[in-house]
């Protein structure tokens, strides 16, 4: 599978430089998950005193978000950067304890920058010294910041822990799609290859032999022979190992296998087209028209051929009649191969109905417009 993907945009560039050595991965729900904590965490703490009839200051607030903001940066990177380097070497327990024990000393660090940091701004400088004197020694205050960052860190990098599981299982899922997909495609393929190479070998063999016999009887008879088995093999090699095809393509190929079919009827068989412009371009999976031809001339006994194509809605509708009074004889291996493959590639959205009597044979195909029936794989997300 390939796709051409968007150029990314600055701030998608660097999440994408992130994902080489031990922050790859980090992206978009990474960054949600820290800025939802740093927004709501204060805000709930902030209506929570409202509620209590307590006086709120915006300031505080502010303070607020800005510490929880690294908090909640330290326990992420912490826990993506724990789970990326020691998933492989150490056990679930030890590897979140590790990245709590980081989160906390890391975030105590932010926390004090970014106090400090925001002091002036806010008018905080009264307020933060008046609070470093409520312990004991600087230490005693920073053991309280790093228990605090601590408790928001198992949380946090619990949370995370959880959310890498559901992303790797998703990812996991989604290569299992993927292969099942590319199966199926191999599948279709060789399905493609068997059917084309099962394409009456018999009228093959046996074009070779009327060649030969034309030959020797007139040289116009058998270069006209010659002729026709030439632009056959031209017609049905292009689509040889491809999974779909146009109605145009598909058209040329039965005119050409029609015709070197004729060639070895003895009363002669009239072929007949009514393909509608619009269709011609329309894609559709190929070889699906000439097993529907084979089955219609019933083994050459049909003199008159009609072949038509038109959209019908958003499907397009494929009929082949004939003359063949050959009425008592079951659906060949063709068809049984046609409904087969329609199947696998329109599950429920096409339908193939054939009538067998003694005035003639009819096949009706109908199949989506769209999607269209390519069985290329879909981009990954």
């Amino acid at each position: 599978m390939s796709s051409v993907l968007p150029a990314p945009a600055a701030g998608g560039l660097l999440l994408r430089e992130a994902r080489r050595g031990p922050f790859r991965g980090l992206g978009r729900r990474h960054v949600m998950l820290v800025v939802l904590f740093a927004l709501l965490t204060p805000l709930g703490f902030a209506v929570f005193a409202l509620a209590l009839g307590e006086s709120v200051h915006a300031r505080f607030v502010v303070l607020e978000m800005l510490t929880s903001l690294a908090v909640g940066t330290a326990s992420v990177l912490s826990a993506l950067v724990a789970d990326n380097t020691l998933r492989v070497r150490i056990g679930p327990a030890w590897r979140l304890g590790a990245a709590i024990v980081a989160a906390a000393a890391v975030g105590t660090v932010l926390v004090e920058i970014a106090m400090l940091a925001a002091a002036g701004p806010l008018g905080l400088e009264q307020w933060m010294a008046m609070e470093g004197k409520a312990f004991a020694s600087t230490g005693q205050r920073i053991a309280n910041e790093f228990a605090g960052a601590a408790r928001w860190a198992v949380i946090l990098v619990v949370l995370c822990e959880l959310v890498e599981a559901n992303h790797r299982a998703h990812d996991e899922l989604h290569a299992a799609r993927m292969t099942a997909l590319t199966a199926e495609h191999d599948l279709l393929e060789g399905d493609l290859r068997t059917m084309q190479a099962r394409v009456d070998p018999e009228l093959l063999f046996e074009s070779l032999l009327e060649i030969d016999r034309g030959y020797a009887r007139d040289l116009g008879s058998g270069q006209e022979r010659l002729d026709a088995l030439i632009r056959f093999l031209r017609a049905a090699l292009p689509g040889d190992g491809h999974a779909s095809s146009t109605v145009a393509r598909e058209q040329e190929l039965a005119e050409a296998y029609v015709a070197l079919a004729g060639l070895r009827s003895a009363q002669g068989l009239e072929f007949g087209l009514s393909i509608d412009p619009e269709s011609r371009q329309e894609s559709m999976p190929p070889m699906l028209l000439l097993p529907l031809l084979r089955w219609a001339m019933a083994e050459r006994s049909a003199q008159r051929l009609h072949l038509g194509i038109r959209r019908q809605a958003a499907s397009l509708a494929i009929d082949v009649e004939s003359d063949a009074y050959k009425d008592d004889a079951p659906p060949s291996s063709e068809i049984a191969s046609v409904r087969e493959r329609l199947a696998q590639l329109y599950a429920h959205g096409a339908s193939l109905s054939i009538e067998s009597a003694p005035a003639g044979r009819r096949a009706a195909l109908a199949i989506p417009l769209s999607p269209s029936p390519a069985t290329a794989l879909p981009r990954a997300a």
